[in-house]
C-alpha cells in the first residue's frame, strides 16, 4: 500500500542462551531463539519521508501504545501488528486479522471506503492464488502478490536475515581470542551493485555459485 521498495539499511539485535562464552547455545544456520530488526526504506509518493519497520520475536513485543487501555490486549495477546501513521495509529492480529483503530473506540467512529480488496481466503486464499497460477501459466491469473509485490517482499525480509547472520559471524585472532565485528553495525545496501558496503563479510550469504548445468539466468 505504501509502494515500498528495497531496503536502504537494516540493523539486528539477536538473544541466545550461552552454555559458555565461546559457544553460543545455538547455531548460525538456524534461527536464534529471538530477535529485533530494524529495516529502513526509502521515502515513495505515498510517504512523507523514509519508512522504519520493526520486526521481533521469540517474544519480544513493542511498547504498548500509550493509546490502548491497559486491559486491552495488544494484537491477539501471541502476536500483533503496530502501525503509527502521521495521523494516528491502528494495530491488527496475525496475518493482519481484526484490524483496529487506537484508541479502540475510534473503530466504531470512523468509517471508510475500502480501497483494496481482501483476498478470498485470507492466508489460505493466497496458497490457493499460487497454486492456481501455475497451473493456468504466468501472467495468466491475476495476483494479490504478483512477483513485482513479493520479490521486493522477499529481498527486504532477507535483508533482516542478513543483519542475523552478521550478528553472528565471528573472528578468531592468533592469540584464539573471538570477537563479533558485525555487532552493533547498521548494513548498508546497494541495491543496484546487490551487496553491502560497509561489512563485506556478510556478502558471501547474498549469491552462491552454482554447478554447472544449474546456472540462473536472468
Amino acid at each position: 500500500m505504501l509502494g515500498l521498495t528495497h531496503a536502504k539499511d537494516v540493523q539486528a539485535s539477536v538473544g541466545g542462551v550461552y552454555i559458555d562464552r565461546s559457544r553460543p547455545g545455538y547455531f548460525p544456520d538456524s534461527c536464534p531463539p529471538s530477535s529485533h530488526i530494524t529495516l529502513n526504506f526509502p521515502k515513495t509518493s505515498k510517504t512523507k519521508g523514509n519508512v522504519t519497520l520493526h520486526w521481533m520475536d521469540g517474544g519480544i513485543q513493542p511498547e504498548r501504545p500509550e493509546e490502548l487501555g491497559a486491559s486491552e490486549t495488544f494484537g491477539d495477546g501471541g502476536n500483533g501488528t503496530l502501525f503509527i501513521g502521521t495521523k494516528g495509529k491502528m494495530m491488527a492480529s496475525t496475518y493482519g486479522r481484526d484490524p483496529l483503530l487506537l484508541p479502540t473506540s475510534r473503530t466504531k467512529e470512523v468509517s471508510l471506503k475500502q480501497s483494496y480488496a481482501r483476498v478470498p481466503g485470507q492466508e489460505d486464499g493466497h496458497y490457493t492464488q499460487w497454486v492456481d497460477a501455475c497451473l493456468a501459466g504466468y501472467g495468466k491469473i491475476e495476483l494479490s502478490s504478483p512477483f513485482e509485490v513479493a520479490g521486493p517482499l522477499t529481498e527486504a525480509l532477507l535483508m533482516a536475515n542478513l543483519a542475523v547472520r552478521g550478528h553472528e559471524l565471528r573472528t578468531v585472532n592468533n592469540e584464539g581470542k573471538i570477537s563479533y565485528p558485525g555487532r552493533g553495525l547498521k548494513l548498508l545496501w546497494d541495491n543496484e551493485q546487490m551487496r553491502v558496503t560497509n561489512y563485506d563479510q556478510v556478502n558471501q550469504f547474498i549469491k552462491r555459485e552454482y554447478r554447472k548445468s544449474w546456472n540462473l539466468t536472468t
